[in-house]
């Protein structure tokens, strides 16, 4: 009996091809897909959005500590600078007022004594010391008792032009104009009127003497 060679089935045979194709096609979308995957992340890794500005912030070296140190040095000598500044300008205007109040007084040498006047052309003694004072623009009351109380307490060593000499001892009720070396402008009494004295030196006035003031200005 003859025997048939056993041959491929046809429907076998377009299996194969069938597998194969779908072989080599998921082998080709397995490429596409890693390529495209290769893409995707090599785009994303070009687009991360930058670090926030905190971040960056944070990142920097901090001051270092000399420069600190010398920007607190430079802020101090300026504040000093400023103070020194201020006060030099307070004291000129200070000595501005007193020289306005001394030239004041000096101006009234001269002029007759009477007692409650205070000028321009005749005065008692808290009289002329408020005549002159107006000049540095503060108001004394006129009365030298009033005076002293409102004036500051300094000794006699210590002393400026424009402060207050007053004299108060054994019964007495004067007031004088410092000038400066020891000596006053004051209205002294009938028949003597404004003259230039001693604070200390003359019987009367060693007798009298009580004490300096000075009178309280604002700048």
């Amino acid at each position: 009996m003859h025997r048939r060679t056993p041959t491929s089935h046809p429907h076998t045979h377009r299996l194969g091809l069938v597998a194969g194709t779908a072989l080599g096609l998921a082998t080709l979308g397995t490429a596409i897909a890693a390529t495209l995957g290769l893409s995707t992340m090599a785009q994303a890794d070009d687009t991360l959005a930058p670090a926030p500005a905190a971040v960056v912030a944070e990142s920097r070296p901090a001051a270092p500590a000399v420069d600190l140190a010398r920007e607190q040095s430079a802020v101090l000598r300026a504040s000093a600078q400023a103070e020194r500044a201020s006060a030099q300008r307070i004291q000129a205007e200070l000595e501005r007022i007193r020289e306005a109040v001394v030239n004041r007084a000096m101006k009234q040498v001269g002029d007759d004594y009477a007692a409650g006047a205070e000028g321009p052309d005749a005065f008692d003694c808290s009289g002329l010391t408020l005549f002159a004072w107006r000049a540095g623009g503060v108001e004394l009351p006129h009365y030298s008792v009033a005076q002293y109380k409102a004036t500051q307490r300094v000794s006699l060593k210590n002393a400026v032009p424009g402060d207050l000499a007053f004299y108060f001892e054994n019964g007495a009720h004067h007031v004088a104009l410092y000038i400066g070396n020891g000596k006053v402008v004051h209205a002294s009494d009938y028949g003597i009127g404004v003259v230039i004295g001693k604070v200390l030196g003359t019987p009367w006035n060693d007798e009298h003497f009580t004490g300096m003031g000075r009178v309280k200005v604002k700048i």
